[in-house]
């Protein structure tokens, strides 16, 4: 497996509320998590990191005990419980009250992807220089595009497309989506904030992943966000199915 990935500001926020980690678990298997934080100067930081390090930690110490076939269960648990920790701290502290995050999570291993995710940050295959969105963005925009009251088209650009109908940390309950597929050598997963899908149509992404090295590609789709205006936090992770060689940007 390879593993790159960046974060950064944008042009026009004061802070970076995005987070990402990601890890090696053997030489077939790594593991990687973006998140996007929200809710105020301090909420949003605190939430996308806490949610992080919780679901961090939970890979560190509990994935020996995640058997073939529960890949699903393990990964929902695992952002249930950073749910409940974002969400009690919000409870005990004043300032925090309604932060939450977004959450995409992948597992790669054995041949399969897994991810599991709620919100709006993203997962995508690319595979031979095609983009394909794997996750169903948890907002009101898509709600309305999915009864058909608009277009896809039309919700680039919707006045309300940022508001987000499922995250971790604003209700005690969570109920993530989870999905998984078959993966082969050479095939990339980029996980993604919106700061980046917001600002680059698909057109472009693919074009980033056409030229250049793996390694380079985060710094690439960074920059072109920015270029494009930079109005959020960009956060981009590569999962690369490759064996036997991993390094984070």
């Amino acid at each position: 497996m390879k593993l790159a990935g960046k974060t950064d500001v944008g042009s026009v926020r004061p802070e970076n509320q995005d987070d990402y980690r990601a890890g090696e678990l053997n030489s077939d298997a790594a593991w990687g998590l973006v998140c996007d934080g929200m809710g105020g100067a301090r909420g949003g930081r605190e939430a996308s990191v806490s949610a992080c390090d919780v679901i961090e930690h939970i890979f560190h110490e509990q994935y020996a005990q995640c058997l073939p076939g529960d890949e699903e269960r393990f990964l929902k648990r695992a952002l249930i419980n950073a749910n409940r920790f974002v969400f009690q701290k919000a409870s005990r502290e004043e300032e925090l009250a309604g932060m939450g995050t977004t959450a995409v999570c992948a597992l790669v291993r054995g041949g399969s992807a897994f991810i599991c995710h709620a919100g709006d940050s993203r997962a995508y295959l690319v595979r031979g220089g095609k983009l394909t969105q794997l996750t169903h963005d948890h907002s009101y925009v898509q709600e309305l595009v999915d009864c058909g009251t608009i277009t896809a088209e039309e919700a680039e650009h919707h006045p309300q497309k940022n508001i987000i109908t499922r995250a971790l940390g604003v209700d005690y309950r969570l109920d993530p989506e989870f999905t998984s597929l078959p993966v082969q050598k050479g095939d990339i997963l980029l996980l993604c904030t919106d700061g980046l899908t917001n600002v680059l149509p698909k057109e472009k992404i693919e074009e980033i992943f056409t030229k250049g090295g793996f390694y380079d590609i985060p710094d690439r789709l960074v920059d072109a966000a920015n270029a494009g205006g930079g109005p959020d936090n960009i956060t981009a992770l590569l999962l690369g199915v490759e064996p036997l060689e991993v390094k984070h940007g």
